[in-house]
């Protein structure tokens, strides 16, 4: 072998180990969670033992929660009336729930009193869906009850739909379906045949340990300035090992100044048994207010979905939320069309420029994918997470994300 020849094999061999690499820390990206000899959680009733939707409501959250026996958890309810058809339309419909024809709510949860989180709930009662009960954050100082107008404000609309018009969480003799009550740390809700789902408060007002923080969250005490996202209600959703984590519009101040709730509740011990959590909802329509490093690489989730449609005003997600999660090996799913139509790419972040060089992958972020829909088995050992274009089951109990 000539030393000419060697010198170009050398040569040759230091551009490419660069890709090689590359690859390589890529594949190893993704070679752990998706668990490929494990059979799918199947949808037919009687085979999966929780049932998790996000439903795709544009830039807004709704979340549904099914058990097997009919027991309905909705997390906030959408931005619009076409939202809350949606919702009602989708527990009315067997062949949509594979549970049944469902007339009612058991539990509602609204993290906080931004329109699209609260907007569509007229609609569902006015559609005949009653709920049972209703837990919030309590009487906000922010909100008013009318416009300048004099008409019905959004806030107003949802007090009256939850039974509280008059606003003062406490039912009145002239309020026979009042079922609002404030929500506080530490509230356990159960659903299922055997109370065997839990669902587990972690994150009220800030409250992350039972006591006040220093920065009081609470929106009664609260002007017209106040930021209700800080203080969104954070839920634990549990069977067996497996663990969904959602929080409305929680914040942290990883790249912009808001309170660092996120921050608060990994150091609180506020999720039992540790921070590792299998499917998290993203926070805030994956916004560059919330999401933190810290959150991600602690949490450490096998699934990332998103709530969200690109809009000229908010330009969501931002690329560096997705490549959080795609740096921790996640797969991220985004309900929603979420490319600027202009350029056909993602947000960059306008806090940060950690996501400049960043392209998301196809391998990891799925967009568009309609509504997310995530099977639990009966025994919470395994789940199944499903979108328009991804399918794929995982264990609840892998090693790299034990409970």
């Amino acid at each position: 072998m000539t030393r000419s020849f060697i010198r170009q094999f050398l040569f040759v061999l230091a551009i490419l180990s660069p890709l090689f690499m590359a690859w390589d820390s890529w594949a190893q990206s993704f070679s752990g969670f998706e668990s490929t000899t494990v059979a799918p959680v199947s949808g037919t009733q009687g085979s999966w033992g929780l049932k998790i939707v996000v439903l795709n409501v544009g830039q807004a959250d709704a979340i549904v929660v099914l058990a097997p026996n009919g027991d309905v958890v909705l997390i906030d309810s959408g931005k619009t009336k076409s939202a809350g058809n949606q919702i009602a339309d989708y527990l009315g419909s067997e062949t949509l729930n594979g549970v049944g024809s469902l007339t009612s709510i058991d539990i509602l949860y609204t993290t906080h009193y931004d329109s699209d989180h609260i907007g569509g709930l007229p609609r569902i009662v006015e559609r005949g869906i009653r709920i049972r009960k209703a837990f919030d954050q309590g009487v906000s100082g922010k909100r008013s009850m009318l416009t300048s107008n004099n008409n019905p404000t959004v806030y107003s609309k949802y007090v009256t739909a939850v039974g509280d018009p008059d606003n003062n969480q406490r039912q009145d003799a002239n309020e026979p379906n009042f079922v609002r009550h404030k929500l506080h740390y530490g509230h356990i809700e159960t659903i299922g045949q055997r109370d065997q789902i839990e669902i587990r408060t972690v994150s009220v007002r800030g409250d992350t340990e039972g006591t006040a923080h220093d920065v009081d969250l609470d929106p009664q005490n609260k002007g017209s300035s106040f930021d209700e996202n800080p203080g969104s209600i954070a839920l634990l959703i549990r069977l067996g090992e497996f663990e969904f984590y959602t929080a409305g519009d929680q914040t942290d101040n990883d790249w912009k100044s808001k309170p660092d709730v996120e921050e608060k509740l990994l150091n609180s011990g506020a999720i039992p048994g540790g921070n590792d959590i299998d499917v998290i909802k993203v926070s805030h329509h994956g916004s560059d207010t919330s999401t933190s490093n810290a959150l991600v690489s602690q949490m450490d989730p096998e699934v990332a979905v998103i709530s969200t449609k690109f809009t000229a005003g908010a330009k969501l997600p931002k690329k560096i939320v997705l490549k959080q999660f795609e740096d921790n090996r996640a797969y991220v799913l985004i309900t929603g069309d979420a490319l600027n139509p202009a350029d056909q790419t993602y947000t960059d972040s306008g806090a940060t420029n950690e996501d400049d060089a960043y392209t998301p992958s196809d391998e990891a972020v799925f967009h568009n994918q309609g509504d997310v829909e995530i099977l639990v088995s009966t025994d919470g050992n395994k789940y199944t997470v499903r979108g328009d274009s991804f399918a794929k089951t995982f264990s609840a109990m892998d090693a790299e994300n034990q409970h």
